[in-house]
């Protein structure tokens, strides 16, 4: 009996199909991708139940009036990619700091001088929430354009409890708003704002944002590094983090 999918995408120059076991690849092991050249691949409610040479799938399908066909037209044909790192809910710009950089200037010098992450929380505070939702939204259509299917999004750019929680809520907003998985993280331990103490802010994002920033995020990320927040302190956030269920 031949297989009768609902959405066929064949003249697949090139299939990156990732078979084989289970699991990160490293190494080596990175750059096997299973490709089928000439390949072709179906689907039927959301699930693929054929992937290999054209010819073959050919002979194992039938295409009906319910099924959606696509010419690849010779291009590659991968799964959806995955950023597991983004921080892309912000407002600004700090293309200006890149001249500083060719100047020779550190990033935690910048950073210490007030530029950095310290210039994106002034304007991503300043923004509001309606244009954070539209500026990501943007960025995130121009990652589902170059392939992009799901993305993790860290806050960090608040560092007050009230910023924190609102791009927090941008972030889940997008969730009903993009075709992408969107997985929220809670960072605000992105950096030390200047009106607290290093002590003074990490006991804040321990005992109150926290505590209200679980319920909006899936993960907890810290930015652990010299002149940021120090292994101690990374710890500390981490294990309140865990014990809030993130």
């Amino acid at each position: 009996m031949k297989l009768r999918p609902d959405l066929l995408i064949y003249n697949c120059g090139e299939l990156a199909t990732m078979a084989g076991p289970p699991g990160p690849r490293s190494g080596a092991r990175q750059g096997r991708a299973a490709v089928i050249v000439n390949g072709a691949i179906c689907a039927r409610d959301g699930v693929i139940v054929a992937a290999g040479p054209q010819d073959e799938i050919a002979s194992k399908v039938e295409v009906g009036p319910g099924t959606f066909t696509y010419d690849a037209g010779g291009r590659l044909v991968t799964p959806g990619l995955v950023d597991p790192h983004t921080h892309a809910c912000y407002a600004g710009s700090r293309q200006h700091e890149l001249e500083l950089r060719l100047q020779g200037r550190s990033y935690l010098e910048i950073l210490q001088a007030g530029g950095g992450i310290h210039h994106t929380v002034r304007q991503t505070r300043a923004a509001g929430p309606d244009k954070l939702l539209a500026v990501t939204a943007a960025r995130l259509q121009v990652m589902l354009e170059h392939g992009t299917t799901a993305v993790e999004i860290k806050s960090g750019y608040g560092l007050d409890v009230p910023h924190e929680l609102e791009q927090l809520q941008v972030i889940s907003s997008l969730r009903e708003l993009v075709p992408q998985t969107v997985v929220p993280t809670f960072m605000g331990a992105h950096a030390v704002p200047p009106e607290y103490s290093s002590r003074a802010y990490v006991d804040l994002v321990i005992h109150e944002m926290l505590p209200r920033a679980a319920p909006l995020a899936d993960f907890c990320d810290v930015f652990c590094e010299t002149g940021v927040f120090t292994p101690d302190e990374t710890r500390r956030i981490l294990a309140r983090a865990r014990a809030l269920g993130l």
